[in-house]
C-alpha cells in the first residue's frame, strides 16, 4: 500500500474563499535575526485550504469539529468518482445514479477543476462547480452508509449562489429521521494523483485541534492499493 495526501500545504499564497481572510503566516522570533529560535504567527481563517466543513458551520448548536473521534474521521471504504464538470456547473443525481454507492462510507468527488488552481486562480475561485442540494438529498437518503463528501474544488457549494450554497450544506448537516447521520465536508482537496479505477483502502482526516470551532483545516492521508 503507498500513503499519500490529498490535502494541501498552507502558505501565504494560498487560495482562500473571497470575501474571507487572507491567510498570513509571519516570522515571530529568528535565529538569523539573533533570536534564541525559530518562531511563527498564523493568522489563518478556519475554512482555508484543504478544510473539514462539521454541521455546526451551518447549523446552530451541531456538532463542532473537535467533537468527532478519530474513528469517525476514519473511513474504510472511500470512493473516488470521476465527474467532470464546467466552471458553474452542479454535480446532479443524473451525474450519479448509474453508480452503485452501497458499502462506500467516503465519496470523493474529482471534477478536474483542480488545474485551476495554479493555472488560473480566479476561475478557481469564482466559477468552481458545486454539489446541488438534491444529490445531496439523494445520496444520505439511499446511502446512509455515507459519511462523508470531498470534492476538489475551492467549496462543496458555487461561487455567489448564496440559496444554494446554504441549502447544500443544511441538507448535509441536518438531523433528519429518514437520513443517515449527517455528513462532513471536505473541501479544496488534491485529487490529482488518485485515478477513478484505484483502489483508496483508508482515509483519515486529522483536523486542527481546536477547541469550540465549527470546522477546521485538515490533513487527509489515504491509503492506495
Amino acid at each position: 500500500m503507498t500513503k499519500i495526501l490529498l490535502s494541501y500545504n498552507i502558505d501565504n499564497n494560498s487560495p482562500y474563499y473571497i470575501g474571507t481572510t487572507k491567510p498570513s503566516i509571519t516570522p515571530n522570533t529568528q535565529i538569523e535575526n539573533g533570536d534564541d529560535y525559530n518562531s511563527y504567527i498564523i493568522n489563518v481563517f478556519n475554512h482555508c485550504g484543504t478544510h473539514v466543513d462539521a454541521p455546526r458551520h451551518f447549523i446552530s448548536g451541531a456538532k463542532e469539529i473537535s467533537e468527532y473521534d478519530i474513528v469517525e474521521l476514519s473511513f474504510n471504504n472511500p470512493l473516488i468518482i470521476d465527474c467532470k464538470k464546467s466552471p458553474g456547473k452542479l454535480i446532479t443525481v443524473e451525474d450519479i445514479k448509474t453508480t452503485d454507492l452501497t458499502g462506500f462510507d467516503c465519496i470523493l468527488f474529482k471534477t478536474g477543476l483542480e488545474k485551476y488552481r495554479e493555472e488560473d486562480l480566479d476561475m478557481y475561485l469564482t466559477q468552481n462547480p458545486g454539489v446541488s442540494p438534491d444529490t445531496i438529498h439523494w445520496i444520505r437518503k439511499n446511502y446512509q452508509n455515507i459519511r462523508c463528501i470531498g470534492i476538489d474544488c475551492i467549496s462543496m457549494a458555487r461561487y455567489d449562489d448564496a440559496e444554494i450554497a446554504k441549502k447544500t450544506h443544511i441538507t448535509a448537516f441536518k438531523i433528519d429521521e429518514s437520513y443517515g447521520e449527517p455528513l462532513l465536508f471536505i473541501e479544496d482537496m488534491k485529487l490529482e494523483k488518485v485515478g477513478s479505477d484505484q483502489t483508496i483502502n483508508n482515509l483519515m482526516i486529522v483536523p486542527w485541534q481546536i477547541k469550540g470551532i465549527d470546522s477546521a483545516p485538515c490533513t487527509v492521508i489515504v491509503d492506495l492499493g
